[in-house]
């Protein structure tokens, strides 16, 4: 099998949360379509000078801050390429098209509207998502809950939401839900459930989260528009990608206070999964705002969590 076309790829950010995109000539593969700026990396030569090179040459810019985004492998009929993207949110010069390409700035949210190559689903995917993932503790007494997401979302810290309720029965868990999704929607957040798939539809949920045992049992991707799941090793990873997930939860990264004992991934592990995944990566397991930036540092969205994102009481976190 061929080797893939190694690409840069810059997600290049305002300081209005709108992204750079470019109109490629018709005349040349995937002609026609918007892509986000880069280019090929040429044999030898790293991603970081890649990006440097070919957004001088394309758009009289030099990036001065940015970090690994998400890496991308697809196969079209005619190519196989990975994407190496990463995510620049400071810059010098005007951008401009240096080679008669039409550009234009859009904000994250409208991306999805316009023409993309499908490798670049992917890439609007992470741009959308949060960089952290708020995961509600195992708490039995539905009131607490309301009132610790309530203290969460005043402190400006949700923009998603698992909402994981494992020690409540269905009956409680439906009315909880019930409760939290207008909630959050009213603040901006949108939720998943930890739950099956036909209750978050029933219950106008955002989507679901699959954990490892709902993972296991499905043969194919569950009919919502937004699917999460958790993976702990390579085959996990593996079932979450034939199943077409769009973003994963990594664990465990670090020690957790339940846990103190317990194997943990590292950075190091983390950022294998992450890259080999193909869709936005969350770390998760001892994970606080703080960690943030090492996630990203090494390939992740950004970190999901309980205890170093929640405010209120907290209990066991897990799966």
């Amino acid at each position: 099998m061929t080797e893939p076309l190694r690409v840069a790829v810059a997600a290049i950010a305002n300081d209005r949360d709108e992204y750079l995109i470019a109109r490629r000539p018709e005349h040349v593969h995937q002609g026609g379509l918007w892509e986000f700026p880069g280019g090929k990396i040429e044999p030898g030569e790293t991603l970081e000078a890649a990006l440097r090179r070919e957004l001088r040459e394309e758009l009289d810019i030099t990036p001065l801050r940015h970090h690994p985004l998400i890496t991308l492998n697809h196969d079209y009929p005619d190519r196989r390429v990975c994407l190496e993207v990463v995510k620049v949110d400071r810059f010098e010069g005007e951008p401009r098209g240096m080679e008669g390409q039409p550009l234009r700035w859009v904000a994250a949210a409208q991306l999805h509207a316009l023409d993309f190559p499908a490798a670049n689903r992917a890439i609007i995917k992470a741009l959308i998502l949060p960089d952290c993932l708020v995961i509600t503790p195992d708490l039995r007494c539905p009131e607490t809950l309301l009132d610790g997401l309530n203290r969460t979302l005043d402190a400006g810290r949700v923009r998603l939401l698992q909402l994981r309720a494992p020690g409540l029965s269905r009956e409680d868990f439906v009315s909880l839900a019930a409760a939290v999704i207008p909630l959050c929607h009213a603040q901006g957040a949108g939720v998943v459930l930890n739950a099956e798939p036909e209750l978050a539809i029933s219950l106008g949920a955002d989507g679901v989260h699959l954990n490892s045992r709902r993972l296991a049992s499905l043969a194919e991707r569950p009919e919502v528009s937004l699917v999460g799941c958790s993976v702990h090793q390579r085959g996990e990873l593996e079932k979450a990608i034939r199943l077409g997930v769009d973003f994963v939860l990594v664990s465990p990264v670090a020690p957790t206070h339940t846990h103190p004992g317990a194997p943990v991934l590292g950075w190091r592990r983390f950022e294998e999964l992450a890259r080999q995944a193909g869709r936005p990566a969350y770390a998760l397991g001892g994970m606080t705002v703080d960690d943030i930036s090492a996630a990203q540092r090494h390939g992740g969205q950004g970190i999901a969590g309980i205890r170093g994102l929640w405010q209120g009481v907290t209990a066991t976190e897990g799966d």
